[in-house]
């Protein structure tokens, strides 16, 4: 038996952490019937979750999807549904195994409430990591960037690396995808250089470009963008940048006339002057327009993601020109 709770900004090295405990606890003959995934579920389903007898075959690994419950308002338990997880926590089956999960937005300088009781149950219970976002200035991101490119088969120094995230962004998920990309861009080559970068990967300008289209409403415009961008990224990272766009857009929009700019800009680690371009930029929409189309990207993502409709480009099309 094996608790774990997970929390943070960095969902690369979280997935990667996941994948190599399913690996280890899990028997490759029986996955698809071992391990189960769970977004947010209601208490009762949460309960069964925490309940289910072992399978007679093998361990079994359920990832619970948590953040819900453990950051704002959006889902909440009384006391007996909080002693009913400890009980059932405290009475797991050897072969049952758990990794909840509480993911972060990019950016956002969250963590789970520890003053919440399911967050106290949850701790007492599990194994707690931090996957923390990495940041441009982190002295350690090169070297992380170096061993991704190592297990690629590739190689690349701290200059070039740099010359990624200059170019990308600090997003390991896209980092990860750009150096598969490269890794068949370049072949039959191993080592990257900024040359490479520069021909091949995609610019955050680019993502910067489309979210501000988004914005303006200009249709025809955005369905250009698109398809320029995901002739090298995969749809889903181009919707998590520009997720990540928004996201500072409804932030400043919020607060441009509750902070200074000077504080905008250190919450959000931006330069002041691009925080007063950006007000520029959001001064004839609404904070309710802006949300607006978060949530229907939002929306779409996640019908994408589970697996609720195959119709990818309609989607994806209908929601940037919503």
């Amino acid at each position: 038996m094996a608790v774990f709770l997970f929390y943070g900004q960095e969902e690369y090295l979280m997935n990667k952490e996941i994948k190599r405990l399913k690996d280890e606890l899990l028997d490759a003959s029986f996955i698809s019937m071992g391990y189960k995934i769970f977004d947010n579920p209601p208490f009762i389903n949460l309960l069964d979750c925490l309940q289910s007898a072992p399978l007679m075959f093998g361990n079994t690994l359920s990832v619970i999807y948590i953040d819900k419950y453990l950051i704002g308002t959006g889902l909440s338990l009384d006391d007996k549904q909080i002693e009913s997880i400890e009980y059932s926590l405290s009475n797991l089956s050897d072969s049952v195994n758990i990794i909840f999960v509480c993911k972060i937005p990019r950016d956002e300088n969250k963590k789970p409430d520890s003053r919440k009781k399911i967050y106290k149950v949850l701790s007492k219970y599990s194994q707690v990591k931090e996957f923390a976002q990495y940041r441009s200035y982190d002295k350690a991101l090169s070297s992380v960037i170096t061993g991704i490119a190592k297990e690629k088969g590739l190689k690349i120094d701290t200059n070039t690396s740099m010359t990624m995230i200059d170019q990308i962004g600090v997003n390991l998920t896209l980092i990860d995808s750009e150096l598969e990309k490269l890794k068949i861009a370049i072949y039959p080559e191993t080592t990257i250089t900024s040359d490479a970068i520069k021909k091949y990967c995609t610019s955050s300008e680019d993502i910067f470009i489309l979210a501000d289209l988004i914005v303006q409403g200009n249709k025809n415009e955005i369905l250009k963008q698109y398809n320029l961008l995901t002739e090298k990224r995969h749809y889903l990272e181009v919707f998590a940048l520009v997720q990540s766009s928004l996201q500072k857009f409804v932030f400043i929009k919020n607060y441009e006339r509750k902070m200074s700019n000077k504080d905008i800009a250190a919450k959000l680690k931006m330069h002041e002057f691009v925080v007063q371009k950006t007000q520029e930029k959001l001064r004839k929409i609404t904070l309710e327009r802006l949300i607006q189309i978060r949530e229907n990207l939002l929306n779409a993502e996640y019908k994408l993601k589970s697996g609720k409709s195959s119709q990818e480009d309609l989607i994806l099309e209908l929601a940037l020109l919503s």
